[in-house]
């Protein structure tokens, strides 16, 4: 698990290549620019996650709000049950690895899912993550720097009692064998790998190339807010294996919130137009149903009256004709 851009990508290669089942190469999303190297992620379950944040007023890049209960509601129970049938027809075992960054807003349901499970957590510097994720999305420095927080928040809350082991995106580019080595102990001693996996294998899925947005241009990055720079130590602190994962979450900024907010409000006024629109569209079919059915109906009756006026044709011409024979035979008996 980690946030988005948190190198959960090359995180999930490496422990695909040290023997866990990462899924079919069938089921999982492709490679693109973003990441050649491919993304590890069952195509299936991030679409589902996304639908999930849908359903909870969200998507991925706009976390949803984290009401009293919210996991429990009674409509999330078809999803849940989708998740597990998309987990058991993907994985013959019970030794795989699951990643979406999208996972990390809804901890509380895919433990319900998956039971008792590993989580093996990738943390990267904000501003790094900021810088890349204006690259690919056009994100305003700010709004990333307070999604970074919004994940990495709901991780050290919901992840509370779990068998976890943390790491960062910087030592495991600067040390890849030694962290997939650390890494790989920790779920020997989970019981979650065997041992004797090959970590050269695995750390040539890392490369130093991948951290590709250091160049901190924007003001906000270079000098970020000290919230930010507060729950990044607090995870960094956290490198190495939890038996049991206990972590102090540190206050959150208020302008945080405030994006965030202003993010949801934006999305549910596009969700109220688009709901107008379809009621428009509703009605203008509706409408459409009526018309197609008037014009079946004027078709029944159309037939039907050319039904009748063909008969009545067939029956004026069957009397013309007896006329005209009588007619005839009159003629032929005047005399001449």
């Amino acid at each position: 698990m980690g946030m988005h851009r948190s190198g959960t990508s090359a995180l999930a290669g490496a422990l695909a290549a040290l023997g866990l089942d990462a899924g079919p190469a069938e089921a999982l999303m492709p490679a693109d620019a973003g990441n050649p190297e491919g993304y590890f992620e069952v195509t299936s379950i991030a679409e589902l996650d996304e639908l999930i944040l849908a359903l909870l007023g969200g998507r991925w890049d706009i976390p949803p709000r984290r009401d009293e209960g919210w996991s429990a509601r009674a409509d999330l129970v078809p999803f849940l049950e989708e998740a597990s049938c998309l987990v058991a027809q993907t994985f013959s075992g019970d030794r795989f690895v699951l990643k979406d960054p999208r996972m990390a807003l809804l901890v509380p349901l895919w433990r319900r899912v998956l039971g008792d499970v590993v989580v093996v957590l990738i943390v990267r510097a904000p501003a790094e993550v900021a810088r890349s994720m204006a690259r690919r999305d056009a994100m305003a420095p700010l709004t990333g720097l307070s999604l970074w927080s919004a994940y990495n928040r709901a991780l050290l809350e919901d992840l509370t009692g779990m068998r976890v082991h943390v790491c960062t995106y910087e030592d495991l580019l600067a040390d890849p064998r030694g962290v997939l080595g650390e890494v790989a102990a920790s779920l020997q001693a989970f019981g979650q790998l065997d041992s004797g996996g090959d970590l050269a294998a695995a750390a040539a899925h890392i490369s130093a190339d991948l951290r590709r947005s250091t160049d901190l241009d924007e003001a906000e990055l270079r000098e970020p807010p000290g919230e930010i720079d507060d729950l990044a130590r607090a995870l960094s602190a956290l490198r190495g294996r939890h038996d049991a994962f206990a972590a102090a979450v540190p206050p959150a900024g208020a302008w945080e919130g405030a994006l965030i907010s202003e993010r949801r409000a934006f999305l549910d006024a596009q969700r109220s137009i688009v709901t107008q629109f379809e009621a428009v569209v509703a009605t203008l079919e509706a409408r459409v149903g009526d018309l197609e059915a008037d014009n079946a109906a004027l078709r029944t009756q159309s037939a039907e009256l050319r039904g009748e006026m063909d008969a009545a044709l067939t029956e004026l011409r069957a009397l013309e004709a007896t006329r005209a024979v009588r007619w005839a035979r009159a003629l032929a008996r005047r005399p001449h």
